[in-house]
């Protein structure tokens, strides 16, 4: 039916059956008959064939008007499934908590400059949670953390944007241990962290438990600038990326602390499933501009 309604629309925007067939690379005949199976169809009579050329009738142009959007409708469907169509519609996209800082405004600005019929939605969550809505089907794609040399499950096309160097930082004017120090040392400090469920947070406390310490946190809250302004306040030892260290409006007022045995390091992975169909280009697009952001 959707090549009778082509073939329906040509004929009314050209007025002419010869234009339409030659525009539409088919003979005459076949237009004619397209015409005829769609009138069959619509139980209506489209063409006036008692003048010369066949003209559309007054109702023909009123299915037209109907016909038009129809079938942009249809090309906007087929270009969904194409890997290689222009992206548009809706993208939902993961984006854990510990990595927002570095990646989010480049990520999206980026998208929105180069595909602008695209809607990108952010789901801010830790990984385990975003693992999960990528299994339920609710994210388009996510950039997951794990530690370094552990890959994400094979159900994923899966790429490693970057890997992140944590550092324990305290504050500079007050410090709470040495600037060399081991993990019983840095236990017992009084930790400014994310949430329960950060990657950053599990790395450490897995390190501390596994010396057989416990790890005492201070106070745990969002965002590595208010973290930054506690630390270097002097209310606690932190740990963050080196990347936000370095561009932290805090940072001269801050100081690396080096733990004897404890360099943890995450891989940053872009996940999404095998068949993206027009999504493909601008999640590629994510995955360079993230690269980009963690190496600036």
């Amino acid at each position: 039916m959707i090549e009778e309604l082509k073939s329906f629309v040509t004929v009314v925007e050209e007025a002419s059956l010869t234009r339409a067939a030659q525009k539409l690379c088919v003979t005459q005949s076949a237009v004619s008959k397209r015409i005829q199976r769609l009138e069959d169809v619509l139980g209506a009579q489209l063409l006036d064939r008692n003048s010369k050329p066949p003209r559309a009738t007054a109702l023909a142009h009123r299915i037209h008007e109907h016909a038009v959007p129809l079938l942009a409708a249809f090309d906007r469907l087929m270009n969904v499934t194409r890997e290689d169509g222009d992206p548009s519609g809706k993208l939902r996209f993961g984006l854990p908590q510990g990595i927002a800082d570095i990646v989010l405004f480049d990520a999206l600005t980026a998208l929105g400059d180069e595909f602008p019929a695209l809607d990108v939605t952010l789901k801010s969550d830790w990984s385990p949670g975003l693992l999960r809505l990528l299994d339920a089907g609710e994210l388009d794609a996510a950039a997951i953390l794990s530690p370094k040399g552990r890959q994400p499950a094979d159900e994923y096309v899966r790429r490693r944007v970057s890997t992140i160097e944590l550092v324990v930082v305290q504050s500079k004017r007050r410090p709470l241990v040495s600037s060399r120090a081991t993990l019983p040392t840095i236990a017992d400090g009084g930790w400014i962290l994310n949430p329960e469920g950060c990657g950053y947070r599990a790395a450490l406390q897995h390190a501390v438990e596994a010396a057989g310490y416990a790890l005492r946190v201070k106070a745990d809250t969002h965002g590595s600038e208010m973290q930054l302004q506690l630390i270097a306040s002097g209310l606690g030892l932190g740990l963050v990326p080196r990347s936000v260290l370095t561009h932290s409006a805090w940072q001269r007022r801050l100081e690396v602390v080096k733990v004897a045995r404890f360099a943890p390091q995450l891989d940053v992975w872009l996940l999404h499933p095998p068949h993206l169909g027009n999504l493909s280009r601008a999640v590629a697009r994510l995955g360079d501009r993230m690269e980009a952001s963690f190496k600036s």
